[in-house]
């Protein structure tokens, strides 16, 4: 193969193990290359950045840069409560964890007319495609909304969401970034329901989640009273909504 034999018993005599220890030492808190370059030169060293980017990628301490999504312009949306049911829904995600430590998350979805809770959905993992079958699933039990609020998670902001209700003739009203006040409503009901469930318990298995969630979320629509309802159910406000368009 016209390969010389120096080629397969060639040892390198580079050592740069004080190089590598100086590298640990600087990145005890994960940070980048050039941050820990620097806490290297201030310690004292005098290597070159080759050198130490070298060793570096040696390593394996080199990371990924994560690129942004550039989000487009949010409008500011007032959050006013809407006069009739299926006007605007509200939805996010909130997350916690089994006893073993493996994590789930809660897709909940409530209607801002009288903050009944449409929907939560319990499970590991809920993508764009869990999403618009479970929301799928809730219209044909409530019918359709005119608009949904909710922030820029990558469920919401996926192509294949927003062709969804582009479809479905339903308007997506986003959040401004760093304003979850913009979506008090979903935001209150959250805190809700960790209090009373996710806080108050230790689960084993998904469905010790669902069966929980399904019981509180029956009790908070039928009998849990609303300050901003009068104190009233969100059943009986809705109940009460109907009775008065009779008159």
């Amino acid at each position: 193969m016209e390969i010389h034999r120096s080629y397969f018993y060639y040892k390198s005599r580079r050592d740069d193990s004080e190089v590598e220890k100086a590298i640990r030492e600087a990145s005890v808190f994960e940070e980048g290359f050039c941050k820990i370059f620097l806490r290297i030169r201030r310690a004292g060293h005098t290597w070159n950045h080759k050198k130490v980017h070298r060793v570096y990628k040696l390593m394996h301490y080199n990371k990924r840069s994560r690129l942004r999504k550039r989000l487009p312009a949010r409008v500011k949306n007032p959050l006013v409560q809407p006069e009739s049911p299926n006007t605007t829904w509200s939805m996010d995600f909130v997350s916690d964890s089994l006893e073993c430590g493996r994590k789930f998350r809660v897709l909940n979805i409530i209607d801002d007319f009288n903050r009944s809770a449409i929907a939560q959905e319990v499970a590991i993992s809920i993508p764009a495609s869990r999403l618009i079958r479970t929301l799928e699933n809730v219209i044909w039990i409530s019918g359709k909304p005119r608009n949904i609020r909710c922030d820029n998670g990558p469920e919401f902001i996926s192509g294949q969401f927003q062709e969804w209700c582009k479809a479905n003739d339903i308007n997506l009203m986003y959040t401004q970034p760093g304003h979850p006040t913009q979506n008090s409503y979903i935001e209150r009901f959250n805190g809700s329901y960790r209090r009373a469930v996710l806080d108050a318990y230790l689960f084993k298995t998904l469905e010790e989640v669902r069966r929980i969630t399904s019981e509180w979320k029956q009790d908070y629509n039928e009998n849990r009273p609303h300050d901003s309802l009068g104190d009233m159910s969100p059943s009986e406000y809705k109940l009460n909504f109907f009775n008065e368009l009779k008159r």
